[in-house]
């Protein structure tokens, strides 16, 4: 399936919602991943990655966020793709494009929680038990991090929250 990847803009809002609930369902506002962006992480469009199909479409939605654990870091997620366009290597190319565009600005590092299995490949690794936490439970084998220049995990430390 052919797609495009682009940066998140407000037109895109409405399909990726869409996207979001279909990938995830009702329970997508439980996770403690949204207690953190809920708790004052800054949204990032400009950093976020949207795939479209050929009729313009969004199939696709990785998104980026400013936060803080002891120093200024992006949280990554939510990630989705529609159902209809799963098992294609889009999700990864998603993040691929997130990391890219969040080196490019210049960032530290990057925090998501995931399967480390689906995100090793995009350079992603466990972080250390203890080293971040989030503001709720979160499986520690779930909580992966990467570093976006030599030294950017040095710091990280604490409850990931609301940039400074």
């Amino acid at each position: 399936m052919a797609h495009t990847l682009i940066a998140e803009k407000p037109e895109h809002a409405e399909g990726a919602e869409r996207v979001l609930d279909r990938a995830f369902g009702p329970g997508r506002f439980a996770k403690t991943s949204e207690r953190v962006r809920e708790r004052g992480a800054v949204f990032e469009p400009g950093l976020s990655r949207i795939a479209l199909n050929d009729a313009g479409d969004v199939i696709g939605v990785c998104r980026i966020w400013r936060a803080e654990a002891g120093q200024p870091v992006y949280f990554l997620g939510p990630l989705a793709v529609d159902p209809a366009a799963q098992s294609g290597g889009l999700g990864l190319a998603l993040v691929q494009a997130c990391v890219g565009a969040c080196r490019a600005v210049g960032g530290s590092a990057i925090v998501l929680v995931g399967a480390e299995k689906f995100f090793a490949p995009a350079g992603f690794s466990r972080a250390p038990d203890g080293r971040v936490a989030l503001p709720g439970p979160t499986d520690p084998a779930r909580l992966l991090w990467q570093a976006l220049r030599p030294g950017g995990l040095d710091k990280i430390e604490g409850e990931l929250g609301a940039p400074r």
